[in-house]
């Protein structure tokens, strides 16, 4: 594959005039953000029923948007042909920070051929292989924890699945670049978010205020250790790298269809795409999950009870967590051709938002939508299709999807039955930061004696 796979022929269209777009909220892109940040669903639910569905909303990063959130109208969306509707072109704020070959900012062809390439590591008993690492991880930093002193979970669940990606995705022994990794990319992840959610207010520096310099120095050190791992991994022979089972050692072997490798600027790409879209998610999540778990006693209990063998339960667990708390709160698609949503014109290059923090708190859709219920995910539940979405959907469903949801449960099954208790009592409040909703305490727990 050449760089002109890229396919450059993909250019957003020119912008409809603002008379297209539904009605919405009028006050500045920055304000609409900085409203959002403080309380998400509360706000993205009071705009919904103010003025109804779509309803147009703006951003400093991602720009002006028309939201859906009914499964009926968002199932054209997610399922819409590649070829009219573009992740890619939506998605185009990442580019800075996962590069031209991240599988969230190619599109059409290229997007099949690159995700092709990622899905083997994702499934089946390759998946399967990692639980033993992924527990041992887990229960190593449970026992890290102080004793009788509050502190954020968040952090060390940030911690943890850094170690994961570490170990899974990079396989990296060089203890000395491994070390300089769990430095430098918590640094780059916290500049990236800055710099994507603000892109448009923080465009270049100011005096002592310099984000775009601070996330290109983390950018090119972190660039720098992961070109000299791509190197190590390529001056391997081949009976060595196929011994090895972390996912950028199948990526220095993947081949696309035409028989070449892919290149160290794809590698690098896809590299930090699973960092940036499996550390922070999954980390939110798991935080999340113990913040719920901690303030419905029944359920804890439940799970406890039968942690070790009851996979569905666990499994419920997990899709309740991701639907009340959906850590990535809406996906887009640019369309490059005039579509027709439900009752709904939208002229080619329009942006559309599925709002999943929307859908999944809607009482039409998940009855008591407030309220923590696993039940939902059982067998006999009421899951309305298209109505459940953490991970998007159609062609462009996260292709970590999988793993990111193995890994919840396994490290879940270890957190579950640690001697742990909230610090505070005060419902944790939602935030919103980057792409991504986070504890705005960072769910602060205190572990005591077992």
């Amino acid at each position: 594959m050449t760089a002109t796979a890229l396919d450059p022929t993909i250019l957003p269209p020119p912008r409809p005039p603002r008379s297209a777009l539904p009605p919405g909220p009028y006050a500045p892109g920055l304000w609409q953000a900085l409203r959002m940040s403080r309380d998400p669903i509360r706000y993205g639910l009071a705009v919904h029923r103010r003025y109804g569905e779509p309803f147009k909303m703006e951003s400093p990063g991602f720009g002006t948007s028309m939201v859906f959130s009914s499964p009926e109208l968002v199932k054209p969306i997610v399922t819409g042909d590649p070829q009219v509707f573009h992740a890619g072109l939506a998605n185009s704020p990442l580019k800075p920070v996962v590069g031209p070959w991240s599988l969230l900012i190619l599109d059409r062809a290229p997007h099949m051929q690159q995700r092709k390439l990622l899905l083997p590591p994702f499934h089946g008993e390759r998946l399967r292989s990692y639980a033993g690492l992924i527990a041992e991880l887990a229960q190593r930093e449970v026992l890290s924890w102080p004793l009788g002193t509050p502190f954020p979970l968040h952090e060390r669940m940030e911690r943890l699945t850094l170690e994961v990606i570490l170990a899974v995705v990079f396989g990296i022994t060089d203890e000395a670049r491994r070390d300089e990794l769990r430095r430098l990319l918590p640094l780059l992840v916290q500049s990236s978010r800055m710099l994507v959610f603000w892109g448009a207010v923080l465009r270049r520096d100011l005096g002592p205020l310099r984000p775009q310099a601070t996330f290109a120095a983390r950018r090119g050190a972190v660039d720098a250790l992961l070109h000299a791992e791509i190197a190590e991994r390529r001056a391997m022979d081949r009976a060595a790298l196929e011994r090895r089972c972390d996912i950028l050692s199948m990526l220095v072997e993947a081949e696309h269809e035409d028989g070449t490798g892919m290149g160290d600027a794809e590698i690098r790409d896809e590299l930090l795409t699973l960092v940036l879209a499996g550390h922070e998610t999954t980390a939110t999540a798991l935080s999340w999950a113990m913040d719920l778990l901690h303030r419905n006693g029944e359920v804890l209990a439940r799970l406890r009870a039968g942690a070790a063998d009851d996979d569905e339960y666990l499994d419920a667990v997990c899709r309740e967590v991701l639907r009340i708390r959906p850590v990535v709160p809406m996906v887009g698609r640019t369309v490059t051709e005039p579509v027709r949503i439900g009752e709904h014109d939208v002229p080619a290059g329009i942006d559309l938002a599925v709002a999943m923090i929307i859908t999944h708190h809607r009482e039409d859709v998940f009855p008591e939508p407030s309220r923590f219920r696993p039940e939902r995910f059982l067998a006999g539940g009421e899951v309305p299709s298209y109505g459940w979405l953490p991970f998007g959907g159609g062609v462009r469903r996260c292709i970590g999807a999988s793993f990111a949801q193995f890994e919840m449960a396994t490290i879940l099954r270890v957190l579950a039955n640690s001697p742990v208790q909230l610090a505070v009592r005060r419902p944790e409040p939602v935030r919103a930061t980057g792409v991504t909703i986070v504890p705005g305490r960072g769910v602060r727990v205190v572990r005591q004696a077992a």
